[in-house]
């Protein structure tokens, strides 16, 4: 069950959220790199996660000489050309400019490999490297990455998996597993809006059946929201 570090973070709404952790986790990164000289973080997709990722790109494209040894991965990505705007990455790959930081990206539809191999490449480049900070969404539903009720492979050992039919479209993706996300130093779940607000009570009741629910990190699993999220009925 989701441990929190003592304390969830509330917004106004999600703009101010989006910024306000988009700072926090820029900190967070300064801090793992001065500490071991590197910083391994993932993002994923979905609505506040891409006006996440565009955030958290402007304020890497502005930090020039601090951010050698960071490492951006896809802990959720769709299986699509590379070139489409669908694929999680694109909205980080299409921006970056800081020369310092390197994005792993998955294959994609256009390399050649089924969802399969690609999903095999991506947990081989993992090899060895556990996230500093995982930056999760959280669907409606409860699910985190591409990890959806009644099918999120709570006993799945490796770090990647291939999903070939996704309830939400597109159906093919590319996924840390729950166990590969958990043994992340920290995790970070964010929700914004009306939408949100079930998922959010049954992740703070604890209700196993949701897959948020088992996101626990090694070190602090933190719930981030804006007030809709918390508040709504």
């Amino acid at each position: 069950m989701m441990k929190f570090d003592g304390s969830i973070s509330i917004y106004e709404n999600a703009a101010q959220l989006v910024d306000s952790t988009a700072i926090e986790l820029l900190a967070g990164i300064h801090f793992y790199i001065l500490e071991k000289g590197e910083c391994h973080i993932a993002l994923t997709g979905g609505t506040l996660g891409a006006a996440f990722s565009i955030k958290l790109v402007e304020l890497f494209n502005d930090t020039g000489g601090a951010l050698r040894g960071l490492h951006i991965w896809l802990g959720d990505e769709r299986f699509e050309p590379e070139m489409s705007p669908l694929r999680n990455s694109y909205v980080i790959s299409q921006a970056l400019t800081n020369t310092e930081i390197q994005l792993h990206e998955t294959r994609s539809r256009d390399d050649g490999c089924s969802v399969m191999e690609a999903a095999v490449l991506y947990e081989r480049q993992l090899q060895g490297i556990h996230m500093d900070i995982c930056v999760l969404g959280l669907g409606p539903d409860g699910h985190v990455a591409s990890l959806f009720p009644n099918r999120y492979f709570l006993q799945e050992v490796s770090r990647v998996i291939a999903i070939v039919d996704s309830p939400k479209p597109p159906p093919e993706r590319i996924t840390f597993t729950i166990n590969y996300i958990n043994s992340s130093a920290e995790v970070w779940i964010i929700a914004a809006g009306a939408a949100k607000a079930g998922a959010v009570a049954q992740l703070l009741r604890g209700e196993s059946q949701i897959p948020a629910s088992s996101i626990s990190a090694r070190l602090r699993t933190r719930l981030i929201l804006d007030k809709s999220a918390r508040n709504a009925q």
